[in-house]
């Protein structure tokens, strides 16, 4: 679940979806903890996808529970293609790995639990060719 590639790691977790694609009904979870309020850190959406995929982007909604019990819900428009189709992930086979950056160096406002949950927010009941969805978060530089 956490790991690093370079870069300091805070979370890196990851759902897998069903052979069908991304229902609409299936939430992806995590929860974690973060004392720190100081250091800055870049939060992604992670998404692979197939060449099956039908459209050029894909929302979500993203809600977080702050550790006070407060929440928000934010809805993200991430790009998979450019204007012209081409695939913008890193990948071979058919398989994109898509890393789209939602909040630049942020900060935590307060110490304690954190919960995340994001779901697809297309007007489809199950997104064909989206293999798994996720959260990263990394220090930022």
């Amino acid at each position: 679940m956490l790991s690093s590639c370079g870069k300091e790691v805070l979370i890196d977790s990851s759902m897998e979806t069903g052979k069908s694609g991304w229902p609409a009904t299936q939430i992806f979870k995590v929860e974690f903890e973060q004392q720190d309020t100081i250091l800055k850190y870049n939060f992604y959406i992670t998404l692979r996808n197939t060449e099956e995929y039908p459209y050029q982007n894909l929302y979500v909604f993203l809600s977080t529970v702050y550790p006070d019990g407060s929440s928000s819900r934010d809805t993200i428009n991430c790009p998979i293609t450019d204007y012209r189709g081409k695939w913008l992930g890193q990948g071979f086979g058919g398989v994109y790995d898509n890393r789209i950056l939602y909040r630049a160096k942020s900060r935590f406002t307060r110490p304690g639990i954190y919960k995340i949950e994001m779901q697809q927010a297309m007007r489809t009941d199950t997104l064909a060719g989206v293999v798994s969805a996720g959260i990263r978060i990394e220090k930022a530089e």
